[in-house]
């Protein structure tokens, strides 16, 4: 499949982009990071148990590992991540084929990041990827009640750019991204696990 299949086309109104692991790879500090903490709880990440949680909202994710942790407690462990990663910045990598096409349409076509990430730790990230400014808008799980995979955040961007759900294009790398996506009617996704980069 040719490059062509994964670009905007020409009557796309709005350009939608997940941030870890689409515009930045940033997935293998999470999960050392987490790996870390966890640890203290007898629990160490497995390659199939982070496919599954790496993109859950916290709560949920951290109470897979600690059955009864509350609200509060999921917040403390995050705090505590979010230092871990921003000491660790330095080792993520741009996805420069994703992020090329943010260039492209820069100024052109509204773009947007859309991510179940915190903003605390998501503009760090697009700064130290130098990209924080080609987006008009950046959705965060701060925006929002309920995270990916509900729809709220692409509902919540699309609303911001003033754009129709179906002439957006949204990129994503999980299944949880996707469906966020499609629950909220955008038109054409995306997945970049899909697309070659060499």
């Amino acid at each position: 499949m040719s490059d062509a299949a994964y670009l905007p086309t020409p009557d796309t109104q709005a350009i939608l982009f997940d941030c870890d692991g689409t515009l930045v790879d940033t997935m293998a500090v999470h999960r050392e990071v987490w790996d870390r903490i966890f640890a203290r709880y007898g629990f160490a990440i497995t390659d199939e148990w982070w496919g599954v949680w790496a993109n859950v909202a916290l709560l949920p994710f951290v109470r897979e590992v600690i059955p009864r942790a509350t609200a509060q407690d999921a917040d403390a462990l995050n705090d505590e991540a979010v230092v871990l990663y921003l000491d660790a910045l330095h080792r993520i990598e741009p996805l420069e084929h994703v992020i090329q096409v943010a260039r492209d349409h820069h100024g052109t076509v509204p773009l947007a990041v859309v991510t179940g990430g915190y903003r605390e730790v998501v503009l760090p990230t697009l700064d130290a990827a130098g990209i924080t400014g080609l987006f008009d808008v950046i959705v965060t799980a701060d925006d929002v009640v309920r995270s990916k995979p509900a729809p709220e955040l692409y509902l919540l961007a699309m609303q911001r750019l003033t754009a129709d759900p179906l002439r957006c294009l949204a990129y994503e790398d999980s299944d949880i991204g996707m469906a966020s996506a499609r629950d909220a009617g955008v038109g054409r996704i995306v997945d970049i696990r899909d697309w070659p980069t060499a």
